[in-house]
């Protein structure tokens, strides 16, 4: 009987919502929208979310997809990548700018305009991190709710709306299905890149790297890639499964959110997001000139959302995803030393 309850259970909160995801993602590919897949599933399962649905992804299927889109990812890889990469050090260099000048002009807003406290606007005004924010958030004065709804409609938006804006402003990304490296596969192709994606991002996530599946597997793959041991790709149905899933994982985040809570903090929220994406913008304008560098690129490496979901998007647009996702791990690491000590000068001793 607790087998049936636990069956019927995972297909209410599981299938379900990856049914409607890939109903919503069919119909963005349909109507050629860029990263349709991810960004369809995303607005489908949101709205039902947001309806009552309750979305739940399984931890196990939540490493997995990570794992898979990490392996498809470092498949896009080549040695014009290494290349590019002694430009990296300049746009690196953006982020020291990019950080605190997003922190401050959100903070403004929320605590001028949105009569948000200090705390809960210093935490919300953070660009990414998450999980790490929040950690710190609970342990502090801010509104928890109010912070994580901030950071939700963020990436939300971001996923929703940033694809198509760099499509439409001819930034450098492209509406076409991304390509996914393809040749004669030998009998130890997929053996071979499964043993190393796994046991790569598995190891990353236990060492706490940010992004640890996805960025490990992504490494994995590049570098089998690469080097040619691997030439075979990965079906493109599985990956088109596997961002829908990724599209249902962040739409889980507005799962028992009511809408009376919704429309509280939703103008809050999508000020601090035209604001954090102005500021992206500006400097990332900045930076692609000093270094060389693709906008969109620099858009993307920039953008206030996870290390996951801004990597796929890059790979899913065609824009280089190791440099967006290295550009992510190092500022996630960054607010990580920084935060505790920037929260004492700009909170006091009891934050």
């Amino acid at each position: 009987m607790t087998m049936r309850a636990d069956a019927l259970k995972f297909a209410r909160t599981f299938l379900l919502p990856c049914l409607i995801g890939a109903v919503g993602g069919f119909i963005f590919d349909r109507a050629g929208l860029p990263a349709a897949w991810m960004s369809g599933s995303l607005v489908a399962v949101s709205i039902a979310a947001l309806a009552g649905l309750d979305v739940r992804v399984p931890t196990g299927i939540t490493s997995a997809v990570f794992l898979l889109l990490g392996t498809v990812m470092g498949s896009a890889v080549t040695p014009e990548t290494l290349r590019l990469a002694l430009s990296w050090p300049i746009s690196m260099g953006g982020l020291l700018v990019l950080v605190p000048a997003t922190v401050a002009a959100i903070m403004i807003y929320l605590i001028r305009f949105e009569r948000f406290d200090r705390p809960t606007a210093f935490y919300a005004s953070i660009p990414g991190a998450m999980s790490y924010v929040m950690a710190l958030t609970m342990s502090s004065k801010a509104d928890a709710r109010a912070v994580v709804m901030v950071h939700s409609l963020r990436l939300v938006l971001l996923v929703a709306v940033l694809p198509s804006f760099l499509v439409l402003a001819s930034l450098g990304g492209t509406a076409a299905r991304p390509a996914v490296a393809a040749g004669p596969a030998t009998w130890f192709d997929y053996p071979l890149l499964a043993v190393m994606a796994v046991s790569c991002g598995l190891g990353m996530e236990r060492l706490k790297v940010p992004g640890g599946a996805t960025v490990g597997a992504m490494l994995a793959s590049a570098v089998l890639h690469g080097t040619g041991l691997v030439t075979a790709g990965l079906p493109p149905a599985l990956m088109f499964a596997a961002l829908v899933v990724m599209g249902v994982l962040i739409a889980a985040r507005f799962s028992g959110t009511a809408l009376a809570e919704l429309r509280q903090l939703v103008k809050p929220a999508t000020g601090a997001f035209v604001i954090a994406t102005l500021v992206t913008l500006v400097v990332a304008s900045l930076v692609a000139v000093a270094a060389g560098l693709p906008v969109g690129k620099v858009i993307l490496a920039y953008a206030p959302g996870g290390i996951e979901a801004m990597a796929i998007l890059a790979f899913v647009l065609d824009m280089d995803p190791a440099f967006v996702g290295a550009h992510h791990i190092v500022r996630f690491v960054g607010i990580a030393l920084v935060l505790p000590l920037a929260a004492r000068l700009l909170l006091g001793p009891a934050e």
